[in-house]
């Protein structure tokens, strides 16, 4: 019998320990209501639109003209688009010479990461470099990216508030780091008690 390419037991340990309760036994079960007809509202992810929240059209606008700016060279494009996303489509293409299809620094494009960095500095009073800047597809990209840098072995533990976001504790799990959790204080408002947090520390 031909050997599978690939084998459970075979798979990389981290992996097999990792837990995922976003995708675990209530969301499968959930799926499984769900096909039988029952009328199932999943809560396990921030998904608002899947809620019936309306979308925000601008975004859209901007990211239609962005994917598409031919659109732009059309003379009734401002029958179809407002104003502010025609300027604001044709400010980021010229950013983005190749267009959305092209590659751009791994980074992110350098004038939105400049764009952001006059922002912090707007809103934080701090100067920000935008040099130093990295754009992710997504807060949870981002978390994965810190983990993965930081975590060298089980040696390593992650300060992480319970409750948790899933993704906290699978991707320390996958990484092969170690899971520190702490609680919050419901009595004072979900506040850090620092003198817990300290002794979470030292028992670690």
């Amino acid at each position: 019998m031909a050997r599978k390419p690939l084998d459970y037991e075979e798979l990389n340990e981290n992996v097999k320990r990792v837990q995922y309760a976003v995708r675990g036994e209530l969301y499968l079960r959930a799926s499984e209501l769900q096909k039988e007809g029952k009328k199932i509202i999943f809560t396990n992810v921030g998904n608002p639109h899947a809620l019936g929240q309306k979308p925000l059209t601008f975004p859209r606008q901007v990211v239609a003209l962005c994917q598409a700016p031919f659109l732009l060279d059309d003379p009734h494009v401002g029958l179809m688009f407002p104003a502010d996303a025609i300027a604001r489509a044709k400010h980021y293409l010229a950013m983005a010479p190749g267009g959305l299809g092209a590659y751009s620094d791994s980074r992110g494009i350098p004038g939105i990461r400049k764009e952001v960095a006059d922002f912090i500095h707007k809103r934080d009073g701090y100067p920000s470099d935008p040099e130093l800047i990295y754009l992710t597809d997504g807060a949870s990209k981002g978390v994965m990216q810190i983990l993965n840098t930081i975590i060298r072995n089980e040696m390593d533990g992650i300060l992480v508030p319970v409750p948790q976001y899933p993704l906290y504790s699978a991707t320390i799990s996958l990484y092969g780091g170690s899971l520190v959790p702490y609680y919050l204080e419901e009595e004072a408002n979900w506040s850090l008690d620092f003198v817990n947090i300290r002794q979470t520390v030292a028992e670690a």
